[in-house]
C-alpha cells in the first residue's frame, strides 16, 4: 500500500479511538506566518490540461464518489469563499488557479478545478476575502445565492455554526461524509449534539498546513552527545519514548551565550524556540483537551482537572527557563516567522515547534533536519497527538445561501474526491515528502503526525475566551492560571450553557 494511501487508512482508523480528545489556538484576527522557484518553464494556454489523469497505483483501484450517472450542473458557477489571509503564508492557495504556471500546488488545483468544470458543467469560483466572517452574513441576509460553499478558519466556524450561518451536513442526503477525502478525526471531533456543521476535507490544504509537529537539528543533536545518550531520534519516536521528560532533558541540556555579551539575545543558542500556541500544542500532546466531549456528544470543560493542571505546570516549567528557550513572537514582533528559520538554520536551536506551513519555509536551508510529532506526557501514553491551529485550518462549509443544497453537496463530492487524488498527492508525497524531508525517517514520522490528527471544540469555540487567555499568558512568563481561572469560570460555564442551547435538539 503506498504512503498516501496508507495515510488515508491511518486517518479513518484513528477516529475512532479520538473520540474523547481533541487541536491548537491562539489570539486575534489576522495570525500567522517562500519555496525555491521551480525550475520548469511557465506553461500556459494548455488547451486540455486535466487529460493527464492522476497516476493510480499499481494493484488498487481509486474510489469514485457515488455521483448520478447523469449529473450535470447546467452550467452553474460553484462560488467558494475563502481566506485571503493578513499574513501571505496563510493565504489559501488551494481554490483558485488562473493558468498553470509550473508550481505544483498551482497546477493540481488547476487541473482538478479543469476536470470538475469539464465532466459536470460547471465553474469553480474562487472568491478570496479578509473578511469571510463578514461577506458569509452579507450573502445569507441577502438571499443572493453569491456562496455556495466556503472554507472556514475553524475559530470563525465556531460563530458561525452557532448563528446558523451554515447547513448541517449530516442532513445533506449527496455527501458521504465516510469517505477518505473527509478526515474522519474531524467528522467525529468537530460535532456538537450530533450536529456537523464543516468538515476538514481534501478541497482544502489548510488543515494540514496547521497541523503542529517539532523539527530537530541533527547537527546539534550529534553535538551535544544525545546520539550517544538517547541512540537515534526517531527510534525513540517509534518506540514511544519520545516523551516530555526527555525533551525537557534534551533542551535544557542545550544553552550558550554565543556572541558572549552576557545576556540572552536572539544571538545565542537555545534549546528550543517556541511560539505562544506552543502551551496548548503539548497540552494536546498530553493527550488533554480544554474541552472534551462525553458520550451524548456534549462538550465538557476538562482543562482544569488535576491532570489538566499538572499538565500546564509542567509545560510553564520548561517554557519559562530563558537560558533555553525562546518564545520567538516577544523575541521578534511580526517578524518571527523568517527569523525563527533563520535562528534555525544558523544551529541556533536544537528543537524549533511548527506549523507544516513554517516547515516548508525549512525546504532551502542548508542545515540538515528531522520532523517529529510533539512529544507524548509520559511511556504509559499509548500514541501522538498532533493539534491544528484554529486560527488557520478550515474546514468545508455549506452556507445556507447555496443555491441548491443537494446540489451543492454533490459538487462537494466531485471536488473533494479530486483533490483527493490530485491536490493531497502534490503537497503531501511531492512537496512535504519529496522536497521538504530530508530522510526516509522524517517521512515516516509525518504519517505518524497526520494520523493522529486531533480537533480541541474547547479552543475552536472557547466559551469564556479562557484557550485565549492561557496562550497568552506565555507572552509575560504567567503561570498563575487557576487565579483566572477562579475568576472566569462561571463565566466560561454560563457561556458554554448558551452555546449549548443553540445546538439542541
Amino acid at each position: 500500500m503506498n504512503t498516501l494511501k496508507k495515510l488515508a487508512a491511518l486517518l479513518l482508523a484513528a477516529c475512532l479511538c479520538l473520540a474523547s480528545f481533541a487541536g491548537c489556538s491562539e489570539k486575534g484576527a489576522g495570525n500567522e506566518d517562500n519555496a525555491p522557484a521551480q525550475t520548469n518553464e511557465p506553461v500556459t494556454g494548455v488547451e486540455n490540461p486535466a487529460d493527464d489523469e492522476p497516476e493510480v497505483v499499481a494493484g488498487e483501484e481509486r474510489i469514485d464518489p457515488d455521483l448520478p450517472a447523469d449529473l450535470d450542473f447546467g452550467g452553474h458557477a460553484f462560488q467558494i469563499l475563502n481566506n485571503d489571509h493578513s499574513i501571505p503564508l496563510w493565504t489559501q492557495r488551494d481554490i483558485g488557479a488562473e493558468e498553470l504556471t509550473g508550481e505544483p500546488i498551482n497546477d493540481a488545483v488547476f487541473n482538478r478545478n479543469n476536470t470538475v468544470s469539464e465532466k459536470y458543467n460547471c465553474e469553480v469560483v474562487s472568491r478570496k476575502t479578509l473578511n469571510l466572517s463578514g461577506e458569509l452574513t452579507t450573502a445569507i441576509k441577502s438571499g443572493d445565492q453569491s456562496a455556495d460553499l466556503a472554507t472556514v478558519a475553524l475559530r470563525t466556524f465556531s460563530a458561525k455554526a452557532q448563528d446558523g450561518s451554515f447547513v448541517e451536513l449530516n442532513s445533506v442526503s449527496s455527501l458521504d461524509l465516510t469517505k477518505p477525502w473527509y478526515d474522519q478525526n474531524s467528522v467525529a471531533e468537530v460535532s456538537i449534539n450530533h450536529k456537523l456543521y464543516g468538515a476538514a476535507s481534501d478541497i482544502t490544504l489548510m488543515d494540514k498546513q496547521a497541523t503542529t509537529a517539532m523539527v530537530f537539528s541533527k547537527p546539534l543533536y550529534e553535538d551535544y552527545g544525545f546520539m550517544d545518550s538517547y541512540g537515534s531520534f526517531y527510534d525513540l519516536v517509534r518506540e514511544g519514548k519520545w516523551t516530555y521528560d526527555v525533551l525537557y532533558k534534551m533542551a535544557t541540556s542545550v544553552s550558550s551565550d554565543l556572541d558572549g555579551d552576557g545576556k540572552r539575545t536572539k544571538e545565542d543558542l537555545y534549546g528550543l524556540l517556541f511560539q505562544r500556541d506552543t502551551l496548548t500544542s503539548f497540552f494536546n500532546g498530553f493527550g488533554l483537551a480544554v474541552m472534551t466531549k462525553n458520550a451524548e456528544d456534549i462538550p465538557e470543560p476538562t482543562l482544569m482537572t488535576e491532570q489538566g493542571s499538572d499538565a500546564l505546570d509542567r509545560i510553564f516549567d520548561l517554557l519559562y527557563q530563558e537560558d533555553y528557550c525562546m518564545n520567538v513572537m516577544i523575541t521578534f514582533g511580526e517578524d518571527y516567522t523568517d527569523n525563527m528559520v533563520k535562528m534555525f538554520e544558523q544551529k541556533q536551536s536544537l528543537f524549533l515547534w511548527i506549523r507544516f506551513a513554517d516547515v516548508e519555509n525549512l525546504r532551502a536551508m542548508d542545515i540538515d533536519f528531522g520532523i517529529s510529532p510533539v512529544p507524548m506526557r509520559d511511556e504509559a501514553q499509548t500514541r501522538y497527538y498532533s493539534s491544528i491551529n484554529p486560527y488557520v485550518g478550515t474546514l468545508t462549509c455549506i452556507p445556507q445561501c447555496a443555491y441548491d443544497v443537494e446540489m451543492t453537496g454533490y459538487f462537494v463530492e466531485a471536488l473533494a474526491s479530486e483533490s483527493h487524488y490530485r491536490l493531497l498527492p502534490e503537497y503531501y508525497e511531492i512537496n512535504l515528502k519529496g522536497k521538504v524531508a530530508r530522510d526516509q525517517e522524517s517521512s515516516d514520522m509525518m504519517d505518524t503526525i497526520f494520523s493522529s490528527r486531533i480537533y480541541d471544540l474547547g479552543q475552536i469555540y472557547d466559551p469564556g475566551d479562557f484557550a485565549n487567555t492561557l496562550i497568552y499568558m506565555t507572552m509575560s512568563h504567567d503561570r498563575d492560571v487557576a487565579s483566572k481561572w477562579a475568576k472566569t469560570s462561571k463565566i466560561v460555564n454560563k457561556t458554554l450553557e448558551k452555546m449549548l442551547a443553540k445546538f439542541a435538539d
